[in-house]
């Protein structure tokens, strides 16, 4: 949608980074967001957002109905030329690169025991103190009394 409201005037910009032109204005309101809690830039995040009109729809679509390649095509620059067009890079992909390693599942297996055993470990020893300890305890107890109240032959 935001190629579509650049190609016909309404953004500049790159994704990411749009802006609104004088004609963008007419239909939409853009605010300035901040978090501002002090302390260092990474935990204070600040953003903008654009709240478009109702009437946007229908001023694009006559815009795309009067002019079908859009505001750029007026400036008459060849796809060659015109540099501010984004395509994500395909480069390396598909390709099987041998230098890229590819993880096993003997790898993937060993690293689940281990964060399985990292997040088990806490609990191990109050459930053997808690629980193992006492039940054996109470078990050779039982089996100690069992041979104690044996009859005797007289």
């Amino acid at each position: 949608m935001n190629e579509l409201l650049k190609l016909h005037g309404y953004l500049y910009g790159n994704p990411g980074a749009y802006g609104l032109t004088e004609k963008g204005q007419q239909y939409a309101e853009e605010k300035y967001h901040s978090r501002g809690t002090g302390g260092y830039a990474q935990y204070n995040p600040s953003w903008e957002t654009r709240t478009w009109s109702d009437e946007t729809s229908a001023a694009l679509k006559a815009d795309m109905e009067a002019n079908p390649g859009g505001f750029e095509a007026e400036d008459s620059l060849t796809e060659e030329e015109d540099t501010s067009t984004y395509e994500p890079s395909t480069e390396g992909i598909g390709r099987g690169d041998d230098d890229v390693p590819q993880p096993s599942w003997k790898g993937l297996a060993i690293g689940g025991v281990v964060v399985g055993a990292l997040l088990i470990a806490p609990h191990v020893k109050p459930f053997w103190n808690n629980k193992v300890k006492p039940a054996a305890k109470r078990l050779r107890a039982g089996l100690t009394k069992q041979e104690s109240v044996e009859p005797t032959d007289s």
